[in-house]
């Protein structure tokens, strides 16, 4: 919440890069983390580009929260709390909040009780610090480039399917804007050499 209306301001007000422009909370298996994602023009950025301005609003976002003021920080959470104390709009949200608990052996049935009683507790200083340590040389992060393939993208023999469809993946080459990074060619193989670790349960 705290990120959605300065990346929105950044990326697509400021920077124009695309109509399409959020962040968002991720739970991948019980392993949490955040993404941002821009849908641009191919014809008028590179995903590279798009890339290195994501890098720019994370710096410009990290230096914003070390300014966040305590009656900003009170107010994004009591509305964050007040969403998640609304009664569901329709049977089908309560259904499909006790059907994800089921499918993932959870069984945390009152988990909107439990992530108000922590967002109660939450100060400040615990985003601020939180967000920084995953901004920090230790960190982590996955930039994804899709790429479309076509006469928009200056691809001038495009070999399509009956369907009219592209039924090949291509990988492309890094760009110079992707400096000191790892350039994964094959996703299979890079998955192989990974840590494949239990799912992790979020109980609490």
């Amino acid at each position: 919440m705290h990120m959605e209306e300065p990346c929105f301001n950044f990326l697509r007000t400021k920077q124009t890069l695309g109509y399409h422009v959020y962040p968002t909370c991720r739970n991948t298996s019980g392993i949490l983390g955040f993404s941002v994602t821009v849908t641009t023009q191919a014809t008028k950025n590179n995903s590279e580009f798009v890339d290195k301005k994501i890098e720019e609003f994370l710096l410009y976002f990290e230096g914003k929260m070390r300014l966040l003021t305590e009656k900003a920080f009170r107010t994004q959470v009591s509305a964050l709390i007040h969403i998640k104390e609304c009664e569901d709009s329709y049977l089908g949200e309560e259904v499909d909040r006790n059907w994800n608990e089921i499918m993932t052996q959870q069984y945390l049935f009152d988990r909107l009780a439990h992530e108000v009683e922590a967002l109660r507790s939450l100060t400040k200083s615990d985003l601020v610090d939180w967000f920084q340590a995953h901004r920090g040389k230790e960190r982590k992060a996955l930039s994804i480039h899709v790429v479309g393939f076509g006469k928009q993208e200056g691809d001038s023999d495009v070999q399509q399917s009956l369907l009219g469809e592209i039924y090949q993946l291509t990988f492309l080459p890094p760009s110079s804007y992707m400096k000191n990074t790892s350039y994964i060619r094959d996703i299979r193989n890079f998955t192989l050499m990974l840590n494949l670790l239990p799912y992790h349960k979020i109980l609490k």
